[in-house]
């Protein structure tokens, strides 16, 4: 299994910033890039809808935010240029309803998307219908990126978070390219429970063996939550081993048409400080 084709997110602030971590990543899979770049639409002010003065505003507004993608495309693109790889440059304006949606068309055509942070600050909606769209309805991984991982290697050490669950395995198949560019892997299992109906009698020790026979070394860690939240456990033992990269399912479910994500996966996005594999 190899990394072919990367589809690239980022919002329309900060692409620029952004697409030297998506250059990064695309060598070091020898991948095929593409960028989507995000707008949003403007909102449409409530006593818009009584005057046709406050329509006419937001079309303009409308228009100059298609400028702006234009412009930041046509720069992106002559980046691009400059680094010899393979790669095409899209934009995209949506509602916020719509956005989701907007992702998943482009993201069901790669191997893997990166969601790229812009902010350092909580997700802003635009991100979380990013996420959403990249995560729940493409089918594909997504490989999260906080703003202040710099570009280049990142996946030297990696860790897995492992709880016996469908999310966590289908996690681990779609992460088995970065794990074979890895010198040290290390499966985390926070509280095991030794049983047959849950972590088996040595927790972590049958996963292991399943990456053993793809030739790869790893170790087997549990990890005592001691009252802390699963997320603030994770991302302190990842902070201790070093590791430049996560892999974990995500979990979540659908209410209508809006994707509601678990708690210990949404805590991860917020707090971590390296780049997340995570598969749903």
């Amino acid at each position: 299994m190899s990394i072919k084709s990367i589809l690239a997110i980022t919002e329309l602030q900060g692409a620029l910033e952004n697409v030297e971590k998506a250059i990064s990543i695309a060598r070091t899979c020898d991948a095929h890039l593409t960028l989507l770049i995000m707008g949003e639409v403007p909102d449409l002010p409530f006593y818009g809808y009584g005057g046709q003065g406050y329509l006419e505003i937001w079309t303009r507004e409308c228009d100059e935010r298609k400028t702006e993608l234009a412009a930041m495309t046509t720069r992106v693109e002559e980046r691009l240029q400059r680094e010899g790889i393979a790669f095409d440059v899209r934009s995209g304006l949506a509602s916020g309803t719509r956005e989701d949606d907007l992702v998943a068309r482009h993201a069901i055509y790669c191997d893997l998307a990166l969601v790229l942070r812009t902010l350092d600050l909580e997700l802003t909606a635009l991100e979380k219908n990013m996420i959403d769209g990249a995560l729940f309805d493409s089918g594909r991984p997504i490989l999260y990126v906080p703003r202040d991982v710099k570009p280049g290697g990142f996946g030297e050490n990696v860790a897995i978070a492992w709880n016996a669950r469908r999310e966590a395995a289908r996690a681990i198949s779609d992460a088995l390219p970065f794990l074979a560019m890895a010198r040290n892997t290390t499966i985390l299992v926070v509280d095991p429970v030794v049983g047959d109906n849950d972590h088996g009698e040595d927790p972590g020790s049958d996963i292991a063996t399943v990456l053993a026979r793809h030739d790869l070394e790893v170790t087997v860690q549990d990890v005592a939550s001691a009252g802390r939240p699963v997320s603030e456990a994770l991302a302190d033992t990842v902070r201790e081993l070093g590791a430049g990269l996560l892999v974990m399912g995500a979990y979540g479910h659908s209410r209508l048409r809006q994707n509601i994500l678990g708690g210990t996966t949404r805590e991860m996005l917020e707090r971590s400080t390296v780049p997340l594999l995570l598969s749903h």
